[in-house]
This record gives C-alpha cells, sequence and structure tokens, in this order.
C-alpha cells in the first residue's frame, strides 16, 4: 500500500523519530507564540518537550486521517484560518495521499510570519538504498522545499541530519564513521508563511506571531 508503513511504530523507528527531533531542537526551539501542531505517524513518539511553543496540539496519521486531540481528514485539517504559529511536521509527508492539498492546508493554518518545520526521510540514505521504506512515498528536500515555495512559503532552513552509521573495525568493535551529508537518513526544511499581520511584530526576529482565532 503506497503512503502505508509500519516501519516508524517499531522500536527501530519511533528512536530514528526521537533522535532526529533532537537533533533538529536547536532549530526548532527558539520558535515561540501561541499554538503548535505537530503531526506524526501512527505510534510515533511524543516530542512535545522540544518545542516552545504553546499549548501544543498532537495528532498522528492513521489510514488518511489524522487522530488524537482531535480527528480530521488530511485534505481538510479540523482547524480554523491562521491560528497555528508552528506547525511541526515529522514523517508525514511520505504517507500523505494528496501532498499539495496537505500543503496547503499547512499554509491556510499558519498565522502571518509562522513556520512550518519539517523532518523528512532521505532517499540517498542506506535505509533508502536498502528500500527499509519501500513502500512509502520518499523525495529528495529539494523536492519538498518546491512544493513548499510554490504554496507561498519562504525556505528559512535546508538541512540533512539524522544518525551516522556504525561500521565494524579490524578489532570487532563498532566505530562511527562520519559520512557525507548526502548520505544521511533525514531532511529538516523550516519554512514561514511570509504575510504581513496586520500590526507589527515586537518580538524577536525569531518569534512567530500570535493566533488571531479561536481553534474552534
Amino acid at each position: 500500500m503506497t503512503g502505508e508503513n509500519n516501519w516508524f511504530a517499531t522500536e527501530t523507528g519511533r528512536a530514528f523519530i526521537e533522535q532526529s527531533a533532537l537533533q533538529a531542537m536547536p532549530w526548532v526551539w527558539p520558535l515561540c507564540g501561541h499554538n503548535a501542531l505537530i503531526l506524526q505517524p501512527e505510534m510515533a513518539v511524543a516530542v512535545q518537550n522540544q518545542i516552545q511553543c504553546a499549548p501544543i496540539s498532537y495528532l498522528q496519521y492513521r489510514q488518511q486521517r489524522f487522530v488524537g486531540d482531535f480527528e480530521s481528514d488530511e485534505s481538510q485539517i479540523a482547524l480554523v484560518n491562521e491560528c497555528m504559529a508552528l506547525v511541526y511536521v515529522q514523517y508525514v509527508l511520505e504517507l500523505t495521499t494528496d501532498r499539495l492539498q496537505f500543503i496547503a492546508e499547512i499554509e491556510r493554518i499558519l498565522v502571518p510570519e509562522g513556520y512550518v518545520a519539517i523532518l523528512s526521510l532521505n532517499p540517498y540514505s542506506l535505509y533508502g538504498v536498502m528500500r527499509k521504506w519501500r513502500e512509502l512515498r520518499i523525495e529528495h528536500k529539494e523536492y519538498w522545499s518546491s512544493l513548499l515555495s510554490d504554496a507561498g512559503l519562504e525556505i528559512c532552513r535546508s538541512e540533512t541530519i539524522g544518525p551516522y552509521w556504525p561500521r565494524k573495525t579490524n578489532s570487532g568493535s563498532d566505530k562511527i564513521i562520519k559520512q557525507p551529508g548526502l548520505f544521511r537518513t533525514a531532511n529538516f526544511i523550516l519554512a514561514r508563511k511570509r504575510k504581513s499581520a496586520l500590526t507589527p511584530l515586537r518580538k524577536p526576529a525569531n518569534a512567530v506571531a500570535l493566533a488571531r482565532e479561536k481553534l474552534t
């Protein structure tokens, strides 16, 4: 089934999400504002303590729907316009059936000057080459950046992250060998919704505007 894979629910998959989120934390933590939304695969680990925005809504993807703090279709997130200062998408782009509509929904619910942070799988990594993620729709970060830009979002950062692969030494012990970023396991993208707010922002540059509408 394209877009369905229970790898994220395994011990390896859950640890992978947690480790990559920790690596992305230096870029996500400085963002602050009112209301954040975390989107993850089903059975993933919670990472609320790695986000400074509050309050946080938490959803997991299950068969073309999101479940958690509320339920929603992937193509129409059940939130009003411009209500989220941050949307943190962790390995959900690979699962969605209509990625263009999904990204459009993210843009819709972001406040002016709000941010979307994205973690995605790197197709050039060893896992990708070994087809561990063969049922997932994996794309390189330039592809996702292009879709975000087409939706009117400004790319602020694009990084290749993820753990390095251990290799056996002649003595039989594991040794971490640093590999070129191209072959690491994950990508991180940070994009901003550039749209003038009704009043000037008086927060530091890395802060985001407050939501102008209630969630429900």
